[in-house]
């Protein structure tokens, strides 16, 4: 265990409550072949018992007046010296050690029973939360014909506080993003086909709106758990164990970085498994009123239009080929203000309207998703799938955005918070199939006549 600072009780005691104990108390966890449900609550408990917290506690306090007498031992547990006492007036104490428990990763089976265990409570969080909700319109419904209000405040009440308890569900560590001047229509749903910017120009806002972030765990259980001392050795040898055994048949599109994630690392559409990834993959979907061909057409369409080229922006949607659009765009310089954002748009845009593509998503369970293009900008890694520092995200040049774009839909469509959008009418976009073959019996027409003009 990590040597804490002397003198700061207030560290130490956070310190204190993080998971950790001493050997008499039973280790989190639980054996392999308890129910999933069981191992779940076992490691969302604080393994620390009160008694045992105000123990460390005051270890803390005395030894901010005597580090000599409360110390530290070899192991790195909380050790106190024979006739150590932290004050003139004290009893001198037996020597004496608190023993504190070591962190180590979580294997698979345990993570999936922490996620399992959440999903449970969510899907049960969002039933009462729309059963509210209906309760609440009625009780609107009744104040606009009686004038009665308390009804309507009682249930807005429990509206609100189901509306917490889901988001504290889904995760207790949040943070903010800033998101783009979104559409009106994103934002008023009953008016699918509003194109009007929710802010206009010279908005006090800087026409940027802050969106609330979730992520799926507390740190202390997304990264391990604390064991007693002696029980570390077997549990982080089980874990990698685990973690490490990836089924033979599933060695060709599943991969171990060497941070210990198992990853899906793609590029190109020929994969069977991981090519519908692929931003090339050949998908029709709609963004913004606008048809696309494939998430790489609009990405690169959105990218010209951002860095004010509106011919090249016109002539990517000339084409269905997502190869295509990247030789049109391969010498263009200059990146999206936000690349992740604009990915996660185009992502979900995709999910919501292709629900097959959604459940081959959602198969990818917790697998980091790597796009391994070679190319300078943020989409990828800038590295190439048989590049052996592809597995080592320590020399990845690029952020990665269209895998952890993929990865924060995935992660929506877990807590069902994705809904399906509408598709209406669209104003413009990538060309159809019948206008391609055309252009195609077209240019070989035209091909052919200038052959025989020179003949």
């Amino acid at each position: 265990m990590a040597e804490t600072g002397d003198g700061d009780v207030g560290a130490a005691a956070a310190a204190a409550a993080a998971p950790a104990d001493v050997p008499p108390e039973a280790a989190v966890g639980a054996p392999a072949e308890a129910p999933v449900g069981d191992i779940a609550e076992r490691l969302l408990q604080p393994p620390y018992s009160e008694e045992t917290l105000q123990k460390i506690l005051t270890f803390f306090q005395k030894r901010r007046k005597n580090p000599q007498g409360y110390t530290y031992s070899a192991d790195g547990n909380l050790e106190t010296k024979e006739g150590a006492k932290a004050g003139k007036k004290r009893k001198p104490e037996p020597a004496g050690t608190l023993y504190l428990k070591r962190f180590v990763p979580l294997d698979p089976t345990e993570r999936g029973a922490i996620e399992e265990s959440r999903m449970e409570t969510l899907a049960g969080l969002e039933d009462e939360y729309e059963s509210a909700s209906q309760e609440l319109r009625e009780a609107w419904a009744t104040y606009e014909q009686t004038g009665a209000m308390r009804a309507v405040l009682a249930a807005n009440q429990k509206v609100a506080e189901l509306d917490a308890r889901r988001s504290a569900a889904r995760s207790a560590v949040r943070s903010v993003s800033i998101e783009q001047n979104p559409v009106t229509r994103n934002i008023l749903l009953n008016q699918p086909y509003e194109m009007r910017k929710l802010f206009q120009t010279g908005d006090p806002f800087l026409q940027e709106l802050v969106r609330m972030s979730f992520h799926d765990f507390k740190l202390e259980q997304e990264l391990g758990k604390y064991v007693a001392d002696e029980d570390a050795p077997k549990e982080e040898a089980d874990a990698a164990a685990e973690a490490a055994a990836i089924p033979p048949d599933q060695t060709s599109y599943r991969q171990k970085l060497a941070d210990g994630r198992v990853a899906r690392i793609f590029f190109d559409t020929d994969s069977e498994v991981n090519g519908f990834l692929s931003p090339m993959f050949p998908v029709e979907f709609q963004m913004e009123s606008v048809n696309y061909a494939c998430p790489v057409q609009a990405y690169e369409a959105e990218r010209a239009r951002e860095l004010g080229k509106g011919e090249l922006a016109t002539s990517l949607l000339k084409t269905r080929s997502g190869r295509t659009v990247r030789l049109m765009t391969r010498k263009t310089e200059g990146h999206p203000r936000d690349a992740r954002g604009l990915w996660f748009r185009i992502y979900t845009a995709v999910y919501q309207q292709h629900p097959e593509l959604r459940e081959k998503l959602l198969a990818t369970g917790t697998d980091a998703l790597v796009f391994a293009d070679t190319r300078e900008g943020p989409s990828g890694i800038g590295l190439g799938e048989k590049d052996s520092g592809a597995l080592d995200p320590s020399r990845w040049k690029s952020e990665n955005a269209v895998g952890l774009a993929q990865e924060s839909v995935r992660t929506r469509l877990r807590e069902e918070s994705l809904a399906e959008a509408p598709v209406g009418a669209a104003k413009g976009g990538a060309i159809t199939e019948e206008e391609q073959e055309k252009a195609k019996v077209g240019a070989i027409i035209h091909a052919a006549r200038r052959r025989a003009g020179s003949a």
